[in-house]
């Protein structure tokens, strides 16, 4: 093998064991650097999450995170605290399943009135917290607080 080479494979079972077999589209280092961030301003860094080699970025539904300031969370902390967000994101696979089959036979027969006007009927599946993490930090006066199920801690398409 020559260096090159070495390097090369050094750096592919890194990535797998840190992606656990999925690749990530960002450095390592590059997250490492972005969380230790910090001065003026909110702090707006997307963290890419992990995705498969054949998947878009950001198509299928996961788990997401940004790097921002407490007080850019809108509920009325006053910090410069920064914390690592996590959200969910990202598409689900529609599949019509026999309800929806017979709901739109229904509607289209007549049998079913349509919902109505600002009343909305939603049959597509959305990406959902499937639960959440709480997170404490320290406000500007020198006092922590704990906001319960803040953040969430993994996804999945629901309905």
């Amino acid at each position: 093998f020559t260096m090159r080479s070495l390097i090369k494979l050094l750096l592919i079972l890194f990535c797998v064991q840190r992606g656990e077999g999925l690749w990530r589209s960002k450095h390592p280092a590059v997250e490492d650097a972005q969380m230790k961030v910090s001065g003026s301003g909110s702090s707006l860094f997307s963290v890419t999450p992990l995705r498969t080699r054949r998947s878009p970025l950001h198509s299928q539904c996961g788990l997401r995170s940004i790097l921002l300031q407490v007080r850019d969370l809108g509920l009325g902390y006053d910090s410069d605290e920064t914390i690592l967000f996590k959200y969910c994101s990202g598409s689900c696979p529609h599949t019509r399943s026999n309800h929806d089959l017979t709901l739109n036979n229904l509607l289209l027969s007549g049998l079913l009135l349509h919902p109505p006007p600002g009343e909305v009927w939603h049959n597509a599946p959305c990406c959902r917290p499937t639960h959440h993490e709480d997170m404490a930090f320290l406000d500007n006066s020198h006092r922590w607080h704990k906001v319960e199920k803040l953040s969430a801690a993994g996804c999945s398409c629901v309905g």
